[in-house]
């Protein structure tokens, strides 16, 4: 069975869909997180508090990722590389299920 543009499967709409809400899901999860962790940050001054939450809100996926990985405390560290690890993990895999589903 032949895929094309003009004429999309099921696989196709499914994985797509996937690829497209995903980031969406994740920033979701992460976020709140991340802000979580950093409202119990209590050796972080209040502009370097700022400064991240900024970043955590302004640039999805990538902003609570990074600070869950690379600042966080409140978290385990098993916990963090689990819930990012994982969910990248996953993100690449429907990103690249999504590019083959075209072919």
């Amino acid at each position: 069975m032949e895929t094309n543009y003009a004429n999309p499967s099921f696989w196709t709409y499914f994985i797509g869909s996937y690829a497209y809400y995903l980031p969406f899901v994740l920033t979701m999860v992460w976020a709140p997180l991340a802000l979580f962790g950093l409202s119990k940050q209590k050796d972080m001054t209040t502009i370097k508090q700022v400064v991240w939450s900024l970043f955590i809100l302004v640039v999805p996926v990538v902003g609570p990722a990074l600070y869950l990985l690379l600042v966080d405390t409140e978290y385990e560290k098993k916990f963090k590389h689990i819930a990012v690890g994982g969910g990248s993990a996953v993100l690449i895999l429907v990103w690249v299920l999504s590019l083959i589903s075209h072919i």
